[in-house]
């Protein structure tokens, strides 16, 4: 890797998490992406159901609800 690879490299401030994602699946980049992708899975299903405990009159006027869902207004 070029100098300014290795600069551009420190300067990042994922650059660690990368490394660590990556250390931890082994280095294995196909793992670590499936990891990611099982977490990003996880997440969304948590803020769904966090969306759904919310009080219809606390979040009335702020987002809409459509089919049980909510989604922002513009």
């Amino acid at each position: 890797m070029t100098e300014a690879g290795w600069a551009e490299r420190d300067i990042d401030p994922n650059e660690a998490d990368v490394t660590a994602v990556l250390e931890a699946c082994g280095g294995d980049a196909r793992i670590a992406i499936r990891a990611l992708l099982v977490e990003q899975l996880i997440q969304e299903e948590r803020i769904e159901r966090l969306a759904a405990a919310l009080s219809f009159g606390y979040v009335r006027g702020r987002i809409g609800v459509t089919a049980g869902q909510f989604t922002a207004k513009p």
